[in-house]
């Protein structure tokens, strides 16, 4: 009998205590991705992407197009990678991605550089992938400000429009793994899923069910054009014609006056021109 209560006891005992190094284990791993964070997702908190300088450029040229990352945590970003792709064209008659645009008439990136305020020193990267550009960069001081900057290349072919570039940003922030992504990496029922008012907790950062898109943050989209020029030749003749009727409307005006007597005159004998070309035409044409 001894040995039996002796034998349950020993297996209450290593139950508690492999349950005890189960919850330590469990305590000590970081914070799954899937798990929303206030502080890293709020939107006065997330990396601010601004000043954005984007070209506008004719088929056959060329542009930089650059834009700067402020770290707003009050800790450094580790092991980040940030990716930056053209991946739609929009014009007034139709829409389409990227990929299904011909590669002879798309756009593409190169000589992708990036540099730091603080560290004040400047890294040259090499893109693979001539739709996007891959920045990896080993860590972000707490306000601290990077510069990404690459180069849009286009032929005499690239089809004109707007294009679309989305950005992702994957960071490791007190030693949890985060992934943030721009509007672009959606489609429209997808984004309308995640900000229907029905489906956005009341505590959701900037009104946007995060959970639902499986990310840290939204940060922002951007774009660049490809045009021709307007033709330039039509706004010459109208500024022309423009200043023509507005003198021939100053001398009409004044000869009604009659206090020009020299105009009347000089108004005259060019009447008197015009009448005699008209009847050589008339009498030419009549033989």
């Amino acid at each position: 009998m001894i040995f039996v209560l002796k034998g349950v006891l020993f297996d209450i005992i290593m139950k508690r205590l492999l349950g005890v190094i189960i919850a330590a284990i469990i305590l000590s791993l970081p914070l799954a991705h899937s798990e929303l964070d206030m502080y890293v997702s709020n939107p006065g908190k997330i990396p601010d992407f601004h000043n954005f300088s984007t070209p506008q450029l004719e088929p056959g040229q060329s542009g930089k197009f650059s834009l700067d990352i402020l770290n707003r945590y009050n800790e450094s970003l580790e092991d980040i990678t940030i990716i930056a792709e053209i991946y739609h064209r929009a014009d007034i008659d139709e829409s389409e991605d990227l990929d299904l645009i011909p590669s002879s008439e798309r756009p593409y990136i190169q000589n992708t550089v990036w540099s730091s305020n603080i560290v004040k020193e400047e890294n040259s990267l090499k893109t693979t992938d001539f739709k996007s550009a891959t920045f990896e960069i080993e860590v972000i001081q707490s306000n601290e400000t990077i510069t990404l900057e690459f180069e849009i290349i286009t032929n005499d072919d690239t089809k004109e429009g707007t294009y679309f570039v989305r950005f992702e940003m994957d960071f490791r922030h007190n030693e949890t793994e985060r992934q943030m992504q721009s509007r672009g990496h959606w489609n429209m029922n997808e984004w309308e899923d995640a900000t229907n008012k029905n489906n956005v907790p009341s505590d959701s950062p900037g009104n946007i069910n995060l959970t639902i898109l499986d990310v840290d943050g939204i940060i922002p989209d951007s774009s660049f054009g490809v045009k021709k020029p307007i033709p330039k030749w039509p706004l010459y003749g109208l500024i022309s014609l423009t200043i023509l009727f507005a003198g021939l409307s100053v001398i009409f005006y004044l000869e009604e006056e009659g206090n020009y007597p020299e105009l009347n005159k000089w108004l005259q004998k060019q009447r008197g021109k015009l009448n005699q070309f008209r009847l050589r035409f008339k009498y030419r044409k009549r033989s």
